[in-house]
């Protein structure tokens, strides 16, 4: 696969699942039990994928601000 992204975070996690599950959905050859159980294991996995892309988005979020307050609390200490 010459096209292949590096999988470092969340969002690269739940890209890759993306794709698989609509492979999978795709396939025709597939025995439909085995899709059905493959799908609902991918989409488990995406929806955790998700959960911590919202977390690390919310967590980066709230280390600005600290670091802004930190910053706007020593300027006024500063004479």
């Amino acid at each position: 696969m010459p096209n292949r992204q590096p999988v470092r975070t969340p969002g690269d996690v739940r890209r890759v699942l993306a794709t698989e599950i609509e492979r999978v959905a795709a396939n025709p050859d597939l025995d439909p039990i085995r899709k059905a159980q493959t799908l609902a294991q991918l989409t488990r996995v995406a929806l955790r994928a998700m959960e911590l892309e919202t977390l690390d988005a919310r967590v980066e979020a709230i280390e600005s601000t600290l670091k802004i307050r930190k910053e706007a609390r020593a300027q006024e200490d500063t004479p």
